[in-house]
This record gives structure tokens, C-alpha cells and sequence, in this order.
């Protein structure tokens, strides 16, 4: 896998809350783990980009995250999926989340098809899904000439994408605000 981006996204990580076993380890003690694998193969995770804003996890609470704040998370990554450059992407997540996702989706198909789609992950199963760009399923935005740009700074590549403090004064702004909505002071390029 040398050369390919491993990135750690905030969309896709499991339910969060209630469950300790749910709450993310540190920063610092999962690069530490890791470090001898990466350093073999010369690759590297991303944790900055799109998740971990501080060193703990500050999204943990007492109270279990809602049915509703999981999947709209899920269809986020998988908006945030259709403008990525790559053709084929591995998304390795949580059972949870993937049940969360996959009920989103599939409510017009037969019984039997729903109950495949829609059935609790096993450990560490393997699913492949290709993911159509219907009209409707990308994030708010607008086309700039031939090129697609997305409302959300955390949605955009290349020249459109979010600087590593543009990331960190969203994070801040939510965890200050707690509010999914973001204010609309980060202009294009």
C-alpha cells in the first residue's frame, strides 16, 4: 500500500458515548503503537486533517450518540468519499457504524436484500460497495468553471482543501459552540 494516504476521519469513527470501550485512545499512544509498522514500510497516518483537533477525545460524553447523529455522520463520510481523487478507497470503521450507514440506504429493495444490507457487521468483514453519484448526493456547493466546490471546507480537495488551521479553527468553533453548523468565513482557495 506505499504511496496510498491513510487518513483517520472524524465521520467515520464508532457510536460515541456511554461505553468506555467506545472512547478513543490518545493520539500519542496509538501513533506510539503504530510507529514500528510505518516506520518498516515508510508510510504514515494522518490523524490532523480530519480528526483528533487535540490529543484526547474530547467528543466522548456520558450520554450515547444518537441513532440520527451516526447515520447523517455516515452519509457525511460518504459525500466527503465522492470528492475524493481515488477510485477505490478502503474505509476500515465499526460494526456500528457501518449498521448505521447501510440503513440509510436500501428501503425500496426486496425483503431479502434489505436484510443482507442492513444486518450488524461481523469482526473484521469485508464489504464492497460502489458508490453512485446521484443528483442530490453531493455536499452543498457550487461548480467553479469544470471543478465542483463544496460548502464545507472539510468536503474539498486540491486547491479547495481546508489548511491544517482552517481544520483546527472548525474544530474549536464546534467543541466551543457545539453546533454541526459552521460559519461561513472560510472563502474558496
Amino acid at each position: 500500500a506505499k504511496g496510498y494516504p491513510f487518513l483517520v476521519h472524524d465521520l467515520c469513527r464508532e457510536r460515541s458515548g456511554k461505553y468506555t470501550c467506545d472512547k478513543r485512545r490518545t493520539k500519542s499512544e496509538i501513533v506510539n503503537e503504530l510507529s514500528p509498522m510505518f516506520d518498516a514500510t515508510n508510510d504514515s497516518i494522518d490523524f490532523d486533517s480530519f480528526a483528533y483537533a487535540n490529543e484526547e477525545d474530547e467528543d466522548w460524553e456520558e450520554d450515547r450518540e444518537s441513532d440520527e447523529s451516526v447515520t447523517l455522520r455516515a452519509i457525511r463520510m460518504m459525500q466527503w468519499l465522492a470528492t475524493r481523487p481515488e477510485k477505490e478507497i478502503a474505509v476500515v470503521t465499526h460494526s456500528s457504524w457501518l449498521k448505521h450507514l447501510f440503513k440509510a440506504f436500501g428501503h425500496r429493495v426486496e425483503d431479502k436484500d434489505k436484510r443482507t444490507l442492513h444486518r450488524l457487521s461481523g469482526n473484521a468483514e469485508i464489504r464492497s460497495i460502489t458508490l453512485a453519484l446521484h443528483k442530490g448526493f453531493y455536499p452543498e456547493g457550487h461548480w467553479h468553471g469544470d471543478t465542483f466546490v463544496p460548502v464545507h471546507k472539510s468536503f474539498r480537495k486540491l486547491r479547495y482543501a481546508p489548511s491544517q488551521t482552517h481544520v483546527a479553527d472548525m474544530h474549536k468553533h464546534l467543541r466551543k459552540h457545539g453546533s454541526t453548523k459552521l460559519p461561513n468565513v472560510y472563502p474558496y482557495g
